[in-house]
């Protein structure tokens, strides 16, 4: 007979082969991207082995001078780091007021606030540009990170990670002299670590992937940004040389692993406490 022990053994056999596919599936692409860097010319597209005949090392170096990047990282990793600034200010207080604070018409005003995440962000972009442009905002780092200020997608998270902070704490808090600011900054802040580097990591990585607001608001070459940046590699008329262009490409990324693999651990804590609500 099959024991409880060996039926949970084998499901946990199978869970792993799943992850270790699925994570396989995830990975090809960005394997392909890192060894094609390193081919020469048109071989990218030549069907045969995913190893370079021929490793050209000399595609990165000449990536980098196909347009001035150094400018362009400094200004993603000021736009992000603002970014993830302004939303670690905005946020946790919207989420403490919306799970923790008793006023009129909160849930009303949260469902509203919900709903704000099924617009489409490309339906407000014009309104915002000519917004940002009748305030001669345009070129301006503010321009770049307005519309990620706040993030309701953050705040949601963070509501529902306060929720789970049982109020006789809260009200033990305020028995003992605390007021709501010293509840929210002495007690909530610190128990929310893990959600907190849930919202860091996707408020610098949809700032460092942001491709279509910082195009449209930023003209001069001075203020753009890395994956704006990608198109001064593009040659309609000579052609797109693509493993230098993966090459670029592959140095882009290498922020936004570097961060999520930092913060791991936080992350799956913050969407597992979440989770539990």
């Amino acid at each position: 007979m099959i024991t409880d022990e060996k039926r949970t053994s084998a499901a946990s056999c199978m869970r792993i082969f799943f992850l270790i596919i699925v994570a396989f599936v995830i990975a090809v692409p960005y394997i392909w991207m890192v060894l094609s860097s390193f081919r020469e010319g048109q071989d990218i597209f030549v069907k045969g082995s995913w190893i370079p005949d021929t490793w050209r090392w000399q595609n990165y170096p000449e990536a980098m001078e196909m347009a001035p990047f150094g400018r362009f990282f400094i200004n993603s990793i000021i736009t992000s780091l603002l970014t993830v600034l302004a939303q670690l200010i905005t946020c946790p207080m919207a989420a403490f007021a919306f799970a923790k604070l008793d006023f009129r018409c909160r849930n009303i005003l949260f469902t509203i606030f919900l709903c704000t995440m099924m617009v489409p962000s490309e339906s407000t972009i014009i309104a915002n540009y000519l917004t940002m442009a009748s305030l001669h905002l345009t070129d301006t780092y503010f321009a770049i990170i307005a519309p990620s200020l706040t993030s309701m997608f953050a705040i949601f998270l963070l509501r529902q990670f306060f929720m789970t902070v049982p109020d006789a704490l809260i009200d033990a808090a305020r028995i003992d002299g605390a007021g709501t600011m010293q509840v929210f900054a002495r007690i909530l802040l610190p128990l929310a670590g893990s959600a907190i580097a849930t919202v860091v990591i996707f408020g610098f990585v949809g700032s460092w992937n942001a491709y279509l607001w910082p195009t449209l608001v930023t003209s001069d070459t001075e203020m753009r940004t890395v994956q704006t940046g990608l198109r001064y590699m593009v040659d309609p008329d000579l052609g797109s040389e693509w493993p230098k262009i993966l090459a670029a490409s592959t140095v882009i990324i290498l922020p936004v692993m570097a961060l999520f693999i930092s913060l791991q651990k936080y992350f799956v804590q913050g969407i597992t406490k979440v989770g539990l609500k």
